[in-house]
């Protein structure tokens, strides 16, 4: 009986870190996205996500115009665009997050509303368009294109 209890109380520890750690990787902070960084370079992706699928588009070109960060049942997580310097290491120049397993630490994703980020972050501005509205969140340094619909 001991044993047994000690076996499940392991189980439930290892099960917390498992959680703990994916949920960092979903993580979307000021200068960071998940595992990727400001300093993280386009070389890096393929390593980053080598449990996802990052395709790159065009695909039969030198120049790539972005990256596409695909899960293993083919949901798009992310478009990542690369910025091209003089250096020989090529830079991540912007993120774009299309899943909502992706959220801040006040727990704003794709899915939220924007009534859901006024709660809970201050908006320095707003720029509306026909069907969504770009909100500039400088805590985080992040825009969000918040559907009219919703």
């Amino acid at each position: 009986m001991k044993y047994m209890k000690k076996l499940v109380n392991a189980i439930v520890i290892v099960l917390l870190f498992i959680q703990c750690t994916s949920d960092k990787n979903n993580i979307v902070a000021k200068n960071s996205i998940g595992t990727i960084n400001k300093n993280t370079s386009i070389e890096e992706l393929d390593n980053l996500f080598k449990n996802d699928s990052v395709v790159k588009i065009p695909n039969d070109s030198d120049f790539i115009r972005e990256y596409k960060v695909f899960n293993i049942g083919g949901k798009h997580l992310l478009t990542i665009k690369p910025e091209y310097r003089n250096d020989s290491l090529k830079s991540i120049s912007s993120v774009k997050i299309y899943s909502d397993t992706y959220k801040t630490e006040k727990e704003i994703s794709t899915a939220s509303t924007y009534k859901d980020v006024l709660d809970n972050y201050s908006v320095s501005k707003v720029e509306p368009s026909f069907s969504s509205a770009i909100v500039f969140i400088d805590e985080i340094n992040a825009t969000i294109a918040i559907d009219k619909k919703i």
